[in-house]
């Protein structure tokens, strides 16, 4: 593999057309064909050579079908990508999920006029703390709905709230 991740030919490959291509013309052409049919791109086949995409083109339209396509090397597979912290899925413990659904049932009760010191204002001031962690953290907004047994946008509004 070269720049961009994109597949190269190996110097065995390489050195083969490179001695086809001056000694028997027809073989060449087969070589090539056989490197496209195996879904090779134009561009590694090209870059050995120092020409163009469309010479390579060239050479391809040029295979006789007489000729027999020789066995070429597979393209080969880049190894997947790990996935990065952020995509990872995160999930609450039961222990977390537990303590999200009683104090959002104690939030509730929380009115406009609910005194500031009231246990059920700091229930509710204390999941919104919590809610905006978890967030951080990357839990999704269904997931801390589904703990706390409210809607999405109840847990939106909240958030919101909170900062």
């Amino acid at each position: 593999m070269s720049d961009n991740n994109l597949p190269s030919l190996s110097p065995e490959t390489t050195t083969q057309l490179l001695a086809l291509r001056d000694t028997d013309k027809d073989k060449f052409f087969a070589y090539v064909k056989a490197l496209r049919v195996a879904n090779w791109p134009l561009r590694a086949i090209a870059e050995p050579f120092g020409v163009s995409r469309t010479a390579v083109q060239g050479w391809e339209s040029k295979y006789s079908t007489q000729t027999p396509l020789p066995a070429v090397e597979s393209i080969p597979v880049p190894p997947p990508k790990e996935r990065t912290s952020g995509t990872q899925k995160k999930n609450l413990s039961d222990e977390e999920c537990k303590t999200l659904r009683e104090l959002a049932e104690e939030a509730t009760t929380v009115r406009r006029y609910t005194d500031q010191n009231a246990p059920a204002r700091r229930s509710a001031d204390l999941l919104e703390s919590k809610l905006y962690t978890y967030r951080v953290k990357g839990i999704s907004l269904t997931q801390l709905a589904e703990a706390c047994g409210v809607s999405r946008s109840a847990v939106a509004q909240r958030l919101r709230k909170f900062q």
